[in-house]
């Protein structure tokens, strides 16, 4: 910047902003799928050491405080830090995740400390370690005091049932909590059947060991509409009848578990994902982490406090997954299935048997690891009728009845309009893109940018197919005629997966795991 005698430095323009203004644009700056932590590089410690305006401002601006996760270790940096943290950020609800390894300490003190705070609890973690059977903690400040907690996840690894019922306490004096994520490393039906499990909307269950009888957990929660369960096999009695969840719109189960769709009937179910035991990033939905998050709990903890490098989950089982406990779940329900996620191993003649089943209503379909050919892709494309492709290659319903003009009557998941392919598609080249080019339905019914039934929207396709070029012409071609169809033509979009890279041969470790014998 040009000064001279006569002349002052400008101001930039942001220190110009309303500090109304620039108090919103701070809150961009705090990482929303994490819990911040108390670094001075990141959010909003980082706001602080800018200018001393900007410190100014940050420090009188509650919501940039309201989330912390601490990784506890030192009593006498982390205990002050966390109070001052805390009294700066008001009187606003707050979303807290705290890891503590107790190695068979009391560490009361820092407990207390955010107990102190309950009151304004509305989202809560706790990543407890290495309580074996005396009980090392209380949640005493916090019983009866938590009027706004809505969300609750708990981290178990090496804890007692006596150090397990604080907490179950504690969440029965929660008259808002609807969300619950449960993770421990010994299943226990009796503990899980202490939980306020008829309060809840959203379960998730996590064990490494024993059996669960996940129906008796199950009778028990009569309001819920989203569950996923991982681990261990299930306890069911033969002679046990079907338990009925009317509420219960979202599924999301590991494939050695749908053992237990015979015995389930759940008319409102419309969102399934099953994945292979192993796959940690189906497993991920935890609280906030469905493969597609909705408005609940999105704040993630950055990561694992104590790492157990031993641990990995164990390789599915050897064979093909087989789908007839779904189906019969299906045709038992009669629900109408509109997104579905299939990553355990199954042949294409069983995945193509399950598309039938749900084809009428499903709109969203994912594949991951599941080898595709060409019968899927031949089954999912519409065939062309006189007259109904335009120049550019995209279907025209103008003048055409729903079903004949479109290929409907013959076609698979005629309603389909997200495709992910997180897979090896092993079709003829242009058979990919052929059958996406058959959905993109042009139609005088379509106006205000909203599609016809069954017109596709996006395709997830891994980097490197054959079809990827096309597809992205494609792509270009719909992005053109919606600019210039004033909104009443909608784009496709075509997303690349990245090539998941080779990863070395991992060496199999063996540790001797010590359970705690109150357990």
């Amino acid at each position: 910047m040009e000064k001279g005698p006569n002349k002052l430095p400008q101001a930039s323009f942001i220190s110009q902003l309303p500090p109304e203004i620039l108090s919103e644009i701070f809150l961009y700056c705090i990482p929303h799928e994490q819990f911040p932590v108390a670094c001075r590089t990141q959010a909003p410690l980082l706001l602080t050491q800018v200018s001393a305006s900007w410190r100014a401002l940050a420090l009188v601006s509650p919501d940039l405080w309201t989330a912390l996760h601490i990784n506890y270790k030192d009593p006498v940096e982390d205990i002050p830090a966390t109070d001052l943290w805390l009294s700066r950020s008001g009187s606003r609800p707050l979303t807290l995740s705290i890891a503590i390894d107790f190695g068979e300490q009391p560490q009361q003190e820092i407990i207390d400390a955010i107990c102190r705070h309950s009151k304004r609890w509305k989202h809560i973690r706790l990543d407890f370690r290495h309580l074996l059977c005396p009980q090392m903690y209380n949640l005493d400040l916090a019983q009866d005091q938590i009027p706004e907690l809505c969300t609750f996840e708990f981290h178990a690894r090496d804890i007692s049932n006596t150090n397990v019922f604080p907490i179950t306490r504690l969440l029965h004096s929660a008259p808002k909590l609807r969300e619950l994520t449960w993770v421990d490393d010994l299943a226990d039906t009796d503990t899980l059947l202490g939980l306020p499990l008829r309060r809840l909307t959203r379960l998730s269950l996590e064990m490494d060991h024993g059996t669960l009888d996940y129906l008796q957990v199950l009778n028990e929660c009569s309001n819920l509409e989203h569950i996923r369960i991982t681990r261990p096999s299930a306890n069911i009695p033969q002679t046990r009848p079907p338990l009925f969840l009317p509420k219960l719109t979202s599924l999301n189960i590991s494939s050695d578990l749908t053992g237990i769709f015979d015995y389930l009937v759940l008319p409102a179910l419309k969102e399934v994902r099953i994945y292979a035991e192993g796959d940690k990033q189906a497993q991920s939905h935890a609280l906030g982490h469905d493969p597609e998050p909705s408005s609940h709990f999105q704040l993630m903890y950055p990561g694992p406090p104590h790492a157990h490098p031993s641990q990995s989950s164990p390789s599915s089982s050897v064979g093909d997954w087989e789908p007839v406990a779904f189906l019969s779940l299906i045709d038992r329900s009669a629900c109408a299935i509109s997104s579905l996620s299939v990553t355990p191993p199954i042949t294409e003649h069983a995945l193509l048997t399950c598309l039938r089943r749900v084809s009428n209503s499903l709109v969203k379909l994912s594949i991951e690891g599941i080898g595709v050919g060409d019968t899927l892709i031949a089954s999912l494309t519409r065939q062309p009728t006189l007259k109904s492709v335009g120049a550019d290659g995209i279907h025209d319903g103008a003048g055409i009845s729903e079903n004949k003009g479109w290929g409907d009557v013959d076609v698979l998941c005629p309603a389909l309009e997200e495709i992910n392919l997180d897979t090896r598609v092993a079709c003829a080249q242009g058979a990919l893109v052929a059958m996406v080019e058959s959905r993109l339905v042009r139609s005088s019914s379509c106006f205000n940018g909203q599609r016809t039934r069954g017109s596709i929207s996006r395709v997830r396709v891994i980097d490197g197919h054959r079809d990827l070029e096309k597809l992205r012409d494609l792509e270009a071609r719909s992005r053109q005629q919606a600019d210039t169809s004033l909104g009443t033509r909608a784009a496709f979009t075509v997303d690349v997966i990245p090539r998941k890279p080779k990863r070395a041969q991992a060496r199999n470790f063996f540790f001797r795991k010590k359970l705690c014998a109150s357990r």
